[in-house]
């Protein structure tokens, strides 16, 4: 679920930056890198809370999901048509700067302790929850989809690090 991997391009994405770049908005209309971290982190909380929620249910083994796995990997870590978070997903400055990796990190560790227990315990493709732009998905396919939301952050930090403002 390549969880491992974009935890590592979430570090690679904030390692050596200062608190002034971290911060740093290329424009009034774009998040900065540290907003960034912080929705992905509260993004990956929310999607382990609402899995298990759903996997307390009664399992669907009857339905199908409305994507495909591969459409899924296909467009992994792509912005493929800009979203606007709920308020509940917005950055709001949580955490300190200097901790957000760290709240980064115990988000993704209990996502992956959460993903091998329920694949342990749950058939996780009979189980669905609703997405606001894919539609329904199986609970196998959002784990796919948080690992593939914190690579889409870390290629928009990529373009903020990258654009003209940006300190150096």
């Amino acid at each position: 679920m390549r969880f491992s991997e974009t935890r590592e391009l979430v570090h690679h994405t904030a390692h050596g930056l200062t608190p002034q770049q971290l911060q740093c908005r290329p424009d009034a209309s774009r998040w900065s890198v540290a907003e960034n971290l912080e929705h992905i982190t509260i993004v990956e909380q929310s999607i382990v809370a609402g899995l298990a929620r759903t996997l307390e249910m009664p399992p669907q083994p009857e339905k199908r999901s409305a994507v495909t796995d591969e459409q899924l990997l296909a467009n992994f870590g792509r912005v493929l048509q800009p979203l606007t978070a709920p308020e509940r997903l917005l950055p709001t400055s949580r955490w300190p700067v200097a901790d957000l990796l760290n709240e980064f990190d115990a988000a993704r560790r209990r996502t992956i302790e959460f993903a091998a227990t329920a694949a342990d315990t749950k058939e996780l493709r009979h189980y669905f929850m609703p997405h606001p732009f894919f539609g329904e998905l199986d609970c196998y396919q959002w784990f796919i989809l948080a690992a593939g939301h914190s690579a889409r952050h870390c290629n928009q930090c990529a373009a903020i690090k990258a654009s003209a403002g940006f300190p150096r």
